[in-house]
């Protein structure tokens, strides 16, 4: 019996995630987002650098298993946040989404919705909300804040191991023109990750008119679970350097931020009147991680640039003879098949000199020489897979 009691549980609380509006919303933007990416490679360089959507697999994939560990831990420490803030966080995340503001101002909208909820509790908004919905059983009990602290740090501890994993993995480029004409190639890393949490929230208000939902009680108060939409992303341009490193020292940068903020959450729970000052704190390191890292970015002097003694790589296609090579995004291909190359046009030539293997001289952005070779698809010498500027 009891075990029936646990799948219909589950069951129930797998059935409101798929019922979470947000995380639909995400997922729209994901897709859309992915076919943007797509119709823009093949307009650029005449196919698509990734054909496949794999900002949508990440969203998919990740969400769920970001969610079910955060929902595990969040769960047995029993992670209980104010019904008010859930309210306004949620809604917050969904009109982000739907503005196209999600990837770009996820932590902004956490910190925002705290700040909002904390506005409104000073001025008796919240409880003037919450008075007449007690009828339905919505709790207006308090929380304390540290809690919101300490799920701000997950997030970022979430969102530091997410850019590690797939931060700069696929780096598909992007043609901008500067000033005087001159072409160049950027690098933009724009997902959104939406993690289904699993929090406690206080009341039974689910459970009053669905008497088969799931109610808990934690030190004597009644607790409802439910999801928490945690918005994840980043929307970054990289100019200067190769996107893999950038990412990976931002997302260390952000998960030691994190610790610090969880330390900072767990001291607010015992010294309730530090907590906004830990919120600014985390916030400010929040965005000194990301200016930083623009700033460094962009006072480098290499550019992904057009140049006059070969071709510019700017991108590896998957699944080619190219991805089996020696070859970096930023090197530059100086001779091919003992030719010299300094255009698409010349390179392709001078594969067809030998319609089976490929022999390249290449120069690394550090100035280094070095010669890689591969077989090629016989008489395909466009499907070798390197990713150049279009003549």
């Amino acid at each position: 019996m009891k075990m029936q009691v646990l799948m219909m549980t589950i069951g129930l609380l797998i059935l409101s995630l798929v019922a979470q509006p947000v995380w639909w919303f995400g997922f729209i933007r994901e897709w859309v987002t992915a076919d943007r990416r797509i119709r823009q490679e093949r307009l650029t360089f005449g196919s698509a650098v990734y054909s496949d959507k794999y900002e949508v697999r990440h969203f998919v994939l990740l969400s769920l298993l970001f969610g079910l560990i955060g929902s595990v831990i969040s769960f047995a420490v029993g992670m209980t946040i104010p019904l008010g803030w859930w309210l306004i966080y949620t809604a917050l995340a969904a009109l982000a989404i739907i503005l196209g503001l999600g990837a770009r101002l996820p932590i902004t909208i956490f910190v925002g919705s705290v700040v909002l909820y904390v506005w409104c509790n000073s001025i008796g908004v919240t409880q003037q909300l919450i008075a007449p919905m007690r009828q339905f059983s919505f709790s207006g009990e308090t929380v304390t804040l540290g809690n919101l602290i300490i799920l701000l740090g997950v997030a970022l501890f979430t969102f530091g191991i997410w850019l590690k994993k797939i931060g700069g993995r696929f780096a598909s480029p992007k043609i901008f023109a500067q000033k005087r004409g001159k072409l160049i190639a950027g690098y933009p890393f724009n997902e959104l990750l939406v993690v289904p949490m699993l929090v406690l929230v206080p009341g039974n208000f689910l459970s009053a008119h669905l008497p088969f939902w799931p109610v808990l009680s934690l030190g004597g108060t009644t607790v409802t679970p439910l999801f928490l939409p945690l918005l994840i992303g980043l929307h970054l341009t990289i100019f200067k350097q190769n996107p893999k490193t950038v990412f990976k020292g931002l997302s260390k940068a952000v998960v030691i931020l994190s610790l610090f903020i969880l330390v900072g959450g767990i001291l607010s729970l015992f010294v309730t009147s530090s907590t906004l000052i830990v919120l600014g704190l985390a916030y400010l390191c929040y965005l000194g991680c990301l200016i930083s890292t623009r700033w460094h970015d962009r006072k480098q002097s290499f550019w992904f640039s057009k140049v006059d003694h070969g071709v510019r790589v700017l991108g590896i296609k998957p699944e080619t003879p190219a991805a089996k090579m020696d070859i970096q995004v930023g090197d530059i291909i100086t001779t091919c098949n003992q030719q010299p190359v300094s255009s698409e046009t010349n390179f392709y030539e001078a594969l067809l000199l030998d319609p089976t293997y490929c022999h390249l001289k290449i120069q690394t952005p550090e100035g280094d020489l070095k010669v890689t070779e591969t077989a090629i698809f016989d008489g395909a010498p466009h499907e070798i897979g390197i990713v150049m500027f279009k003549d």
